[in-house]
């Protein structure tokens, strides 16, 4: 399945999931493993602390109506929902992704081949692209949620990238049409690199399960990384909001 194909079903079902999006990404043998690598350097996320241990960082750009692509150095990120656990809301001032990171090339063609897929969906608009490096982690003998229950992060498109885990029980991805148990349409665990689930947030919800040690007596810690995109209201929509 190509770029074209992958949007064209996303079109009709609002997610797609593809275990070899490495492939349509063209990753390079020596390119993996550095990459991986800046997954070891992430920031506890403070403002999760009493629900997760979460690790992250945040890049950011802007795209522009006419696809130009600006990145945006502001850390202060506020998630457009309110989740329904234990966590500081409001702003969350993020560390911001390490310059080898932004400059990776597989980053570069990870993100070019993302706008591909979706471009066909964007219309004649502006959009803000959040992109999160993500480990969460679990000490021995314990588990840390990876998200909300089963929910929406008022978003218009997100693509969740695997990158890669250590020592975790298989955790299952899963999206659903309504925010129900019964409304399952995909429930997989991934676990090749770059294997993505790229979904229309607007329309589906989505969830992953616990991390928990598969041997007990050691950590394990399973990494994402998340490339959103929520639209940027006209003049005119703003307004009148």
């Amino acid at each position: 399945m190509d770029i074209p194909q992958i949007s064209a079903h996303l079109r009709e079902h609002h997610y797609c999931h593809r275990r070899d999006f490495a492939d349509v990404v063209k990753v390079e043998a020596a390119e993996e493993q550095s990459f991986r690598a800046y997954w070891a350097n992430l920031v506890r996320d403070e403002a999760f602390k009493a629900y997760t241990h979460r690790e992250r960082r945040i890049l950011r750009y802007r795209l522009s109506a006419s696809r130009q692509l600006q990145i945006d150095r502001n850390t202060a990120f506020e998630s457009p929902v309110i989740y329904a656990v234990n966590y500081r809301q409001g702003v969350n001032h993020l560390s911001y992704s390490e310059e080898g990171f932004i400059a990776h090339p597989l980053m570069r063609k990870l993100l070019a081949a993302d706008l591909a897929v979706i471009d066909p969906h964007l219309g004649e608009h502006s959009y803000t692209i959040d992109i999160h490096q993500f480990r969460v982690r679990a000490d021995a003998h314990a588990c840390s949620p990876t998200t909300s229950g089963i929910h929406q992060d008022g978003l218009d498109w997100v693509f969740m990238h695997f990158i890669g885990e250590h020592n975790t029980v298989p955790v299952v991805s899963q999206v659903f049409t309504h925010e129900t148990e019964q409304s399952q349409v995909l429930n997989v665990p991934m676990e090749r690199f770059l294997e993505t689930i790229m979904l229309n947030d607007r329309e589906l919800y989505h969830r992953a399960g616990d991390v928990r040690p598969k041997v007990g007596s050691t950590p394990a810690w399973r990494d994402m990384l998340l490339v959103s995109l929520r639209r940027v209201p006209s003049n005119d929509e703003a307004q009148t909001a």
